[in-house]
């Protein structure tokens, strides 16, 4: 069993509870049948949210189009060139070390202008399954969309971007996933 670390940005996590993955059903028969052909599974909170959320559209000019969009790439790039990886779209996000989700909780506040981030819980992660290493650097559209494809296939075989910049490594933890104790601070 490994032992990594969360940021509960949502508030939902308690010691020693299962993160499981979710069902939804989108309210348009083909969407339905379509989710539950490529996730029969089901989601994580991030999948729901990136994939599914009915609330999110593609607008030409926001932040977070730009999310949805990366996350779609790469998780193309993934079913076709990566398949044994763990899908973002059902998997929790963790980091090795403490100070890495320290620094994480910080860039996610800051990236949402949110001080309840700041100030979220962290928990360890319990898992024995197989993980992925991701460098987050790579989640970044503001490059041509060769490069963007590129990026998706460093961040699948877990090269960093090298660009000058540390990598930011993020690990992808398919659910379900046993959840810790929360770290005090």
């Amino acid at each position: 069993m490994e032992k990594y670390y969360t940021v509960d940005s949502s508030n939902g996590l308690v010691p020693f509870c299962k993160v499981l993955l979710g069902s939804y059903t989108p309210d348009q028969p083909e969407q339905a049948i379509f989710l539950n052909q490529i996730h029969p599974d089901g989601l994580s909170k991030h999948g729901y949210n990136y994939l599914y959320n009915p609330g999110l559209s593609m607008e030409e000019s926001s932040g977070e189009s730009s999310s949805l969009m990366i996350s779609l790439i790469f998780e193309l790039v993934r079913r076709s060139y990566f398949p044994e990886k763990p899908s973002r779209y059902q998997s929790l996000f963790a980091c090795q070390q403490l100070s890495e989700v320290k620094q994480f909780r910080k860039l996610l506040a800051d990236e949402r202008n949110d001080d309840g981030i700041r100030s979220a819980s962290i928990y360890e992660v319990i898992t024995g399954e197989t993980v992925h290493f991701g460098d987050m650097n790579l989640l970044n559209s503001e490059c041509p969309i060769l490069e963007l494809y590129r990026r998706a296939h460093l961040y699948w075989s877990g090269i960093p971007l090298n660009d000058g910049e540390e990598p930011f490594w993020e690990v992808l933890i398919p659910l379900p996933v046993l959840i810790g104790q929360r770290i005090p601070e």
